[in-house]
């Protein structure tokens, strides 16, 4: 199977940049890109009139839009910044940007990749760690309120519908509901423990049919700071002295001091493993998921994107995607590829593409008997 390495650059804007960031992958002859709708939840204070107090904070979700594209190490940098500049990433509230380390694997892998290798000093920072989480549907909102209120991050939520023990339990799969949160956060690696400990308590994780969790490695990012509607009293909001502190040390290590997130997080079983996260042609990821559960594979969750090329006569790929993110034992990644290869899931007929990464540290729920073992 062909494969390649390359760099997935992921963007998060409010739906109103949107078309600007587009133009910059038209501009540019960008290939092809993902697109996904989504949503910022942000703190909302209540306003006691004429007493100039506040009482608890409610959430107010934004529209964004989520883009992911595909591009080489020599070129990351180019398009990194070009991004920023475009939808003017430094002003908190506008969005965020980040880059991961990747595999993809389809025998179109080379034509997906954004290749333009003009030298440009790096943007962002380092020191940053992803989280990526599936839990039940309402779940997602006690979550991110508690994160909001620590300043730790600006989750990234969108939606989809959960497989696994849900499709293995007859008649009692009504107890467990399939309408699944997936969020997204990029927090300061020092953080990461912490902020895995309280999703999988928010989230009830430890339980069976829950969702699962794990944490990847962030290359550089530039992230949004923006974390409440409510106008500053001062010349300078809150964000605004944070993304002036963050440029002014050249990192975001100054910030570990001044949390209260990072407190007692509690010993839990994780393990390592690798992230495939599948995409095809709609309606063929589910049937390749039920085909792939003789392997032991389940507990899935499929949503919906789009992967666009301006030039849609010459699409190799149909625009409407369904995807799942499986996480694997490392040593069954080719074991699986080769499933994959054999149940013709990057056939023309279905368009198949699988991205791979490492991760260090996941956790889901585990049964008394693996436990055991």
């Amino acid at each position: 199977m062909n494969h390649c390495q390359a760099i997935r650059l992921t963007v998060v804007v409010h739906k109103d940049i949107a078309e600007d960031v587009q133009k910059v992958f038209t501009d540019l002859g960008v290939p092809y890109f993902s697109h996904e709708l989504g949503r910022y939840p942000i703190l909302k204070r209540n306003h006691i009139f004429l007493l100039n107090l506040y009482s608890s904070a409610q959430l107010y979700n934004l529209p964004v839009v989520i883009f992911q594209v595909l591009t080489d190490k020599k070129t990351e940098d180019f398009l990194f910044n070009k991004i920023i500049e475009s939808a003017d990433l430094t002003i908190p509230g506008h969005g965020s940007i980040y880059t991961e380390e990747i595999s993809v694997f389809s025998p179109m892998a080379e034509n997906l990749v954004y290749r333009n290798p003009i030298k440009t000093k790096p943007m962002g920072f380092t020191g940053l760690t992803g989280i990526f989480c599936i839990i039940q549907r309402g779940a997602a909102d006690t979550m991110s309120h508690y994160i909001l209120e620590n300043g730790v991050a600006v989750p990234t939520i969108t939606y989809g519908v959960g497989r696994g023990l849900r499709d293995r339990l007859g008649l009692l799969r009504i107890t467990i509901p399939k309408e699944k949160e997936i969020v997204k956060l990029i927090v300061h690696s020092s953080d990461a423990e912490h902020a895995l400990d309280f999703i999988i308590e928010a989230g009830k994780l430890d339980l069976p049919g829950k969702g699962f969790i794990f944490e990847y490695p962030i290359k550089r990012g530039l992230i949004n700071t923006k974390i409440s509607l409510d106008g500053p009293k001062q010349a300078a909001s809150m964000e605004q002295v944070i993304s002036a502190l963050d440029h002014l040390y050249g990192n975001i290590d100054w910030r570990r001091q001044f949390t209260n997130f990072r407190k007692g997080a509690r010993k839990r079983n994780y393990f390592e493993g690798v992230n495939i996260h599948l995409n095809a042609k709609e309606g063929f990821v589910e049937k390749v998921l039920m085909k792939l559960s003789k392997l032991g594979i389940s507990g899935a969750t499929i949503s919906q994107d789009r992967l666009i090329k301006f030039d849609e006569e010459n699409s190799l790929f149909n625009p409407a995607r369904d995807s799942a993110n499986l996480l694997i034992p490392k040593k069954m990644l080719n074991e699986v590829i080769s499933e994959l290869e054999a149940l013709r899931f990057f056939a023309e007929e279905t368009e198949g593409i699988a991205y791979t990464m490492e991760i260090p540290r996941a956790f889901s729920y585990q049964s008394k008997g693996n436990q055991k073992k």
